[in-house]
């Protein structure tokens, strides 16, 4: 491990600059601004980046309320309130889940089903251009590292279990 206590404000910012958390988090953000701003010139207007993160932990067939709010890593209250506003702009509906009446599924409507198409295709482009920086080997290595970082770590955030 480096030795922090040593190392001057610009040896520390050096460091963190190679964080993976902090690299996580810039492309986190850099790619959800650039599919925001992707899906407003698309007649999307509005659609946010908190938003954005909960339509991408909906699964296709629906996902209970409480497994959204987990992904998320917030509270079902908070999780509840975040679907309340992109049900307002009618991208995703609540129903009772066939399987535990006490619990809730959030899916995606049709509109919903349609922007997350066309997010597909947005997010295709953008991985498109970093492909275009690293190369498709590094570009799948990449996404297969990350994958296996994540599948190590919480395997029930992927979707669709």
């Amino acid at each position: 491990m480096p030795d922090f206590e040593h190392m001057d404000a610009g040896e520390i910012r050096a460091h963190r600059e190679t964080v993976l958390l902090r690299l996580l988090i810039r492309l986190a953000q850099i790619e959800s601004n650039d599919l925001g701003q992707r899906l407003t010139d698309a007649g999307y207007p509005g659609v946010q980046t908190a938003q954005i993160k909960v339509l991408g932990n909906i699964d296709t067939e629906g996902t209970r309320l409480v497994e959204v709010a987990r992904r998320l890593g917030v509270t079902r209250q908070a999780a509840s309130q975040m679907v309340v506003d992109i049900e307002k702009r009618g991208y995703v509906e609540r129903r009772p889940d066939p399987d535990d009446g006490r619990a809730t599924l959030v899916g995606h409507t049709d509109s919903g089903r349609t922007l997350l198409r066309t997010a597909l295709g947005f997010m295709w482009e953008i991985e498109n251009g970093y492909e275009q920086v690293i190369g498709s080997s590094a570009m799948a290595a990449v996404k297969k590292a990350l994958a296996a970082i994540a599948d190590s770590a919480d395997p029930a955030s992927r979707l669709g279990r």
